[in-house]
Formats: structure tokens, sequence, C-alpha cells
């Protein structure tokens, strides 16, 4: 189980695993620098860009060449632009890649004799990447430009398309970081709230080992056979295979004798304790596991974000937890299983000095539990 779980982790971070440092990209388009009384796409532009891949907002820099149309200037003039953006790419998990980008530049204009003036500007859009093979990215983007400074305050829209193409060395280091399980217990370390349980035992959703039980008899008119073979604590997983043997018989087990685990985890607006309807989805689909699989206890923690007061983000975090045991409970699942606890922001899972990182922390974390001892070990 436990291979399968850390399989299923590398499959899952395989993109970022081979995702090489650098990318060459280079695009071509058409801009609009003129847009009183309307917008005019008929200046070709032409670019060259060079990304960083190695971080989660991934700095570009772009070097772009504009030829103005005769239209729009009495003699042949031309924009050479230089900026440096951040680029944030949202992980779809499939070769096609949607991102957002923002930035700094500088425009410098060939002949200021025409009306046109050297200036810095702000920028900002997003895009689409689609991977084609390995070693080549097709793009296509649009950008709003700002100009900054002096009298003008003119506005710039540019669209391209374009090739990228990654090259360097492939890292190991985010998917290691990623996966990492000090105690080989399934559970990574970051969300291993028992980092040091002993090899080989038993976990909940939490890392933390579970009680053990003592081998005990038990008639079979309680539990009824599952399986031909020899199963001591009839949950359908024979013996030699079972790395759970006494589970209780009226427990859900997976393919190794273990009872089932679930981890839900979904996020909210700010200052909101309301489950969106894209969350509602992740509720009703965990409320359908807990009724099908018996057994376990559930226990759900809010957090928020570090924004307001210690007071106010406790009680927040309390609210949040308790729409989803509502949730849980309209579904039809049983209020003792059920547990709440408000953690505030307490437990951040990233940083709070950014929106995405107060965004992560504004959450539900949910985790199933099973108590070993029912009725003093009843089989």
């Amino acid at each position: 189980m436990k291979r399968l779980a850390l399989l299923s982790i590398l499959a899952s971070s395989i993109l970022l695993a081979t995702e090489k440092p650098y990318e060459l990209g280079v695009n071509f388009g058409i801009t609009s620098i003129k847009n009183e009384p309307s917008i005019k796409m008929r200046n070709k532009t032409f670019g060259l860009n060079l990304q960083l891949n190695e971080y989660r907002i991934k700095p570009r820099f772009d070097f772009e060449y504009v030829t103005i149309d005769s239209a729009e200037s009495e003699v042949p003039t031309s924009l050479l632009k230089v900026s440096g953006n951040g680029v944030y790419e949202f992980d779809t998990g499939s070769i096609v890649s949607p991102y957002m980008l923002a930035g700094l530049g500088h425009e410098s204009v060939t002949d200021e004799r025409t009306g046109f003036k050297s200036h810095p500007f702000m920028q900002g859009g997003g895009g689409l990447g689609i991977a084609i093979t390995e070693n080549i990215k097709a793009k296509a983007e649009l950008k709003a430009l700002q100009i900054l400074g002096g009298d003008e305050e003119s506005n710039e829209f540019i669209a391209s398309v374009g090739l990228a193409m990654p090259f360097g060395v492939a890292t190991q280091k985010n998917i290691v970081e990623s996966i990492v399980d000090s105690d080989n217990d399934g559970v990574m370390d970051r969300l291993d709230k028992c980092p040091n349980s002993p090899a080989g035992s038993a976990v909940d959703g939490s890392g933390c080992p579970l009680p053990i039980v003592e081998s005990v008899s038990f008639d079979g008119n309680q539990c009824e056979i599952k399986i031909d073979g020899p199963d001591m604590d009839r949950d359908g997983v024979e013996d030699s295979i079972d790395q759970c043997p006494n589970t209780p018989c009226d427990f859900s087990v997976d393919s190794k004798g273990c009872p089932v685990k679930a981890i839900l985890r979904i996020h909210f607006a700010t200052n909101s304790d309301v489950i969106t309807d894209y969350s509602m989805k992740k509720v009703r689909k965990f409320g359908d596991f807990l009724l099908e699989h018996r057994g376990s206890l559930v226990h759900i923690s809010g957090h928020t974000d570090s924004r307001s007061s210690d007071s106010y983000n406790m009680a927040l975090s309390k609210k949040r937890a308790v729409s989803v045991r509502e949730a849980l409970i309209d579904m039809g699942v049983s209020a003792s299983r059920l547990s709440t606890e408000g953690r505030g922001e307490s437990d951040p899972i990233a940083t709070n000095s950014t929106k995405e990182g107060m965004a992560l922390n504004r959450r539900i974390e949910v985790n199933l539990t099973y108590p070993q001892y029912l009725n003093g070990g009843r089989r």
C-alpha cells in the first residue's frame, strides 16, 4: 500500500519532475499602439524571451521589436521593449498549461520626432501553453501594457503566438520535496503529524500509529466468513498478505487488509464560512465515501490566513469546520462520527505574504481515523 501511495504521488508530479530549468521562447504577433477612438491591431511584433522554471512564480525576461504601421507614424518607426515578468502557471496535470503574467519594462523609440517617446511601462496578461513534445511547446498570449510617467497615459494591447523550447538538465528537487516520507509510513512529511512512527506500523491519515489490538478469537456467527483461505480477522483479506491483521471485521478495508483512508481538503473565500459550489462537489464525493465505508470517525479542522485577530480567526475557522460537518450530516452521515476543531491561523501550509498563499491557508482539512477498540475489541 505504501509503495502504491508513493507511486501515485510520483505519477501526479511527473510533469514537475521532468521540467527543465530554462525555457527559450520565440513569438510573433500584432500590437495596437494608438487606441483612440478604437483598438487597431496592425503593428507587427517579434519577440524573444527567456524563462526560469525552477520557481513557483517563474521569472521571464522579454525582448520585443515592434514595427509601427505607416498610418500611425509619419516616418518608419519601431519600438524596442525590454521587460521582466513573473509567470504563474496553473498545474492541470496535462499537456495544456494556462498561465498569468505581470511585470515592468522599458519601451525605447527609434525616432522620437514622430511623436512617440521612450517610457517605462507595466504590463499584465495571460496565455496558454501546449506541450507538443518534451522539447517544444506551442504558446498563445494576450497582454495589456500601460505607459508610466511623463505626459502620456497611452496603453497598448499585444496578441502573439509562438514556440517555447525548454532546455537544461531536469532536476528532481521539487518532486523530492513534495513526496519525502522520512519514517516510511506512507504519509508525506508535510502532512505527517507523527513523523517518527515505527517502521511498518499501521498509521491513520495524519501519519500517527493506530492502536494495536491483541489477537482474539471470535464466533463465526458474529463475523461472517468472507473468503475460503485463512482470515483471522474475517475482513476478507488472506492472512498472508494482511498488513493490518486485527482490523474489526465490520470495517471497510483495502487490498492489504487495512482500513480505507481518505482526505478532504477544500478552500474558502476571504472572511467566509460558506462552502463554494466547486468545493461542495468534493464534500458530496467525500460524503458518499463515508456512507459506503463504515467504521471510521471523521475529524474536521478549519483554518484561516493571518489577517484579522487571533480570536476572530479562531472563531471563523470553527465556523468553517461546522459548515462541512452540517453538510455531511445533511447527506446522511451520522453526527456521532463527526468532530470539529478550529485551528485559526496556527497551521499555515503556505506563506501569508501573497494572495495565493493566503488562499491556500483558508481551508478545511478532514481526516479519517479508526477506533481500534470497539466494545472492548469486539469482532
